[in-house]
């Protein structure tokens, strides 16, 4: 008995350690969907391809580039804006059968203070069919993910995808002319956007963070439902406002105020664990919402800059946000049975292990608050 209570025990701190050690390898910094977006214009004469990327992708893309030591986005757009017309050039391709068509002109420019498009035009060919590949993967973070869409000049879809590193093309049929209908294989769909939303959550330390730290001070299952529902409910409308373009929070702000929220939150929890109450600890899906609302701006930070067509926004959004759902009910779910199987085994932790949570959130909420208030400050600097 004393060795299998030993076992057991051995397999469960293993367990926690093992939670623990993977949010703590995080990379630290603002949680970042990785979108950008390839906007095609199919024309008589030509083809118009705009390339929308925010500014953090853009450095990304020109830290890895041949001339990376030159180029200082820093000193101002002008010192990047020939490499990055250069790669976008090489990194979007238009093939016609195995002849890959070189674009005519490249013009990059900046749409706003954290974005940026680059525009290239293609001769069009007469009709046929086309494959757009985008080989820009490589020099953008791991998971980052591009929304292709194509339409003629007098808005017919031809076809949409969402591409990423493994599955970068897309194959168009081509209209005699811009005003004719063709029946195009489009390789877009809703369950991309799915999967995307389930992505969006679980590579998103803070935000599974801010989840976690509410489970710690929730005492009941419908406490727990109430708590879940109002967090849903909030980042669900904050989510569609922000994506549909009705607010906007600029982004150092926004990760600075989602890492605050965490602190405030790790606090909380320490303070339960000491018998001490407050509002947060009596009713913490008053906070869950409060925060909720907070947290919508941080899942559609990257949708809202995609420029999806307008069409294309509603379903966007809606499967989106129910990947989301998935990802945080499935991150749920897994802590309630680490919780269950750890109140089966009978362990008697150690106070230093109960404590742990508690101060873990809190202490990666204090990193990020203050690592983000530097990033803010230094840009109105």
């Amino acid at each position: 008995m004393k060795t299998t209570a030993r076992s057991a025990q051995f397999y469960s701190r293993l367990c926690l350690y093992f939670f623990l050690f993977v949010f703590l390898t995080f990379r630290v910094q603002a949680h970042d969907p990785g979108l950008s977006s390839a906007m095609v214009t199919v024309g008589n004469e030509q083809i118009d391809v705009l390339l929308g990327f925010a500014q953090k992708d853009v450095e990304s893309m020109i830290a890895t580039g041949p001339n990376a030591a030159d180029n200082d986005i820093a000193k101002g757009f002008a010192a990047i804006q020939t490499e990055l017309e250069s790669v976008a050039a090489n990194g979007f391709s238009l093939y016609l059968g195995r002849q890959r068509v070189i674009p005519n002109q490249a013009t990059a420019r900046r749409k706003d203070a954290q974005n940026i498009e680059v525009s290239l035009l293609f001769q069009r060919p007469k009709s046929g069919e086309v494959r757009f590949v985008s080989n820009v993967f490589d020099r953008l973070p791991l998971g980052h993910r591009q929304f292709l869409s194509a339409q003629t000049t007098s808005g017919i879809d031809l076809g949409q995808a969402l591409l990423s590193a493994k599955e970068n093309l897309l194959e168009i049929n081509l209209p005699a002319a811009t005003g004719d209908t063709v029946a195009s294989p489009s390789s877009y769909a809703s369950l991309a956007f799915l999967k995307l939303g389930i992505e969006h959550i679980w590579l998103g330390v803070d935000h599974l963070l801010f989840v976690f730290g509410l489970l710690l001070l929730v005492q009941s299952r419908w406490m727990l439902f109430k708590t879940i529902t109002a967090f849903t409910v909030a980042h669900s409308i904050t989510l569609a406002l922000a994506t549909f373009g009705y607010v906007h929070l600029p982004a150092l702000l926004l990760n600075f105020a989602i890492a605050l929220s965490i602190l405030i939150l790790g606090f909380e929890v320490v303070r339960s664990g000491t018998g001490k109450t407050s509002i947060t600890i009596l009713s913490p899906w008053i906070v869950a919402f409060a925060f909720g609302l907070l947290h919508g701006f941080g899942f559609a930070s990257g949708l809202s800059a995609l420029g999806l067509p307008s069409a294309s926004i509603p379903l966007a959004l809606v499967m989106f946000n129910v990947g989301v759902e998935v990802g945080q009910l499935s991150f749920v779910l897994m802590i309630l049975i680490l919780e269950r199987s750890f109140r089966q085994l009978e362990i008697h932790w150690p106070r230093w292990v109960q404590v742990l949570p508690g101060y873990t959130v809190g202490s990666l909420g204090a990193f990020w608050t203050i690592q983000r208030a530097a990033m803010f400050l230094g840009s109105i600097s």
